[in-house]
Parts: C-alpha cells; structure tokens; sequence
C-alpha cells in the first residue's frame, strides 16, 4: 500500500496510510502539481521559480520557491521526504517513496484501455475502465492559476472524456443498455454539444423500451446545437430520430391493432 495518498483531481488533499492528513498551503500546491504534471523529468529551481511566481522579482520568486520547498519537506514528519533534491540543483517527485496519485492513476489505467477497440474489451477490461473513470472527481488543481495548470487541467478533463465514451461503447456493444444511460448521462452533461453521446442515449433508450425518452433525447441536442452553435444537428443524428419516430408509430400500430382483436375476440358469442 502506497504510504502516501495525493488527491489532485477535485479535493486536494495529501493523506498518510497511518491515518491522517497532511496540511498542504496554496503555494505548495502549486509546485507539487507543477511536479506532477512534468513527472518525466527533473526541473530547475530556475524554471520553478520563473513559472510558479511569474508575477514577483526573481529574488522575491526564488524566496517564494524556498519557502515552498521547506513547508513540504517539514510536511511528512518520517519515513521517505516527498521531494527529491539533485545534485544539478533539480528538483523532482519522491516516486520511490511509495507515493499514489489520483491523475497519474487515472493516465496509467485509461491509455492502455483506449488503445483496445471498445468492442473488444472483455468485461474484465470494461471493469477496470469503469475504476478508471471514477479516480476522476473534479478538475485538475481547479484553484491554481497558470498556464501550465490550465492546459494539464483540459488534458485530463480530455482523458476523463475519451475514457468515459470508451466505456459508454463497450457497454453498446455488449447491449448493455442500463449502462449505457448511466454513463452516457454523465458524458452528456460534461459535454451536451457531442452529438455521438446524444445518439447512444437515444439507442439506448429505444432498446429500454422508452421511445418518449429517445425523442426527448434528440429535441435536448436539438436545442443545444441550436442555442450554442446556431446549427442543426447532423443528417446522421436526424436519421436516427427518423428511424426511432417510425419505430414507435409501427409499434403504437400494431399495439392498437392488437386491442382490436382482443376487442372482437371478447365480443363473440
């Protein structure tokens, strides 16, 4: 069990496994994220420093850039220090200190995943890609500002997403249609422009048995496209409306038809 646990994605939070949370400060929030998101290498005071206090003086950012460091090496009182210092002066993520980060696990568990087709993933691999998709609770670091934050932030959200759809085909493809409305709803409401999304909901609402839904399905893209973008939806999405309204008007038909004859049967002598 990792001795460490780092929450970045919603709730910030840095967690001991003996019991416990760690106090964290704003400004260290800053530098550890900024560690996390270029996990790949070690990074100069310098570009630390220049980045994170962009806004003061280079002495006031390297004092800044100090301070910061000491409240995180005072943070874990034992065991493994959470920072790696380098002799070049670099500064880098304790990764042998047993330390779990929710982002880092959210990337190791979905890109495998992605590179299978979601029609080929076994029920095991749509398992694993559902426990991937909930390490996801939130934005990445929301209250850091900086550009670097911002475009690791919409890098996640991005991953969060392609994870989510993955998952929301697999469940397609093996007519899970339950779940298909369960992780569909959740995609749709953090994307509503995506019409692929729109479209699953409407299958999967048509093979649950509820053709209202379906309609009312097509009539909220509709009005989103409309409303955001000023178009209409594409000719793919209509089609599928076509196809669902038929379906229903045949299966309201033959439903009356069958009335009638219950109607005559019960009638005769």
């Amino acid at each position: 069990m990792s001795r460490l646990r780092m929450r970045v994605l919603g709730n910030c939070s840095v967690s001991v496994a003996a019991g416990g949370l760690l106090h964290i400060s704003r400004s260290c929030w800053a530098l550890l994220g900024y560690l996390i998101a270029h996990r790949r290498r070690h990074i100069s005071r310098k570009e630390l420093s220049e980045t994170l206090w962009s806004g003061h003086d280079s002495d006031h950012a390297r004092q800044c850039l100090c301070t910061a460091l000491w409240r995180l090496k005072k943070s874990v009182s034992s065991g493994p220090p959470l920072l790696v210092f380098h002799r070049s002066g670099e500064v880098s993520l304790n990764w042998d200190g047993s330390v779990w980060i929710d982002s880092v696990a959210l990337e190791l568990r979905l890109q495998p995943l992605l590179r299978i087709r979601a029609d080929a993933l076994t029920q095991e691999d749509a398992g694993r890609l559902q426990r991937g998709v909930r390490l996801y609770e939130g934005e990445y670091l929301s209250e850091i500002d900086g550009e670097w934050a911002s475009r690791e932030r919409q890098r996640l959200r991005n991953l969060y997403c392609d994870g989510l759809y993955h998952l929301i085909e697999a469940h397609a493809a093996a007519s899970n249609w339950a779940a298909v409305l369960d992780w569909g709803r959740r995609l749709n409401h953090e994307e509503p422009l995506r019409e692929d999304v729109h479209r699953l909901l409407m299958c999967a609402y048509a093979h649950t048995g509820n053709r209202a839904k379906a309609v009312a399905q097509y009539r909220q893209c509709e009005h989103v496209l409309c409303s955001e973008l000023s178009v209409e939806p594409m000719n793919e999405t209509k089609e599928l409306y076509r196809q669902l309204k038929e379906s229903s008007a045949r299966s309201r038909s033959t439903e009356l038809h069958d009335s009638e004859r219950a109607v005559v049967q019960v009638r005769r002598p």
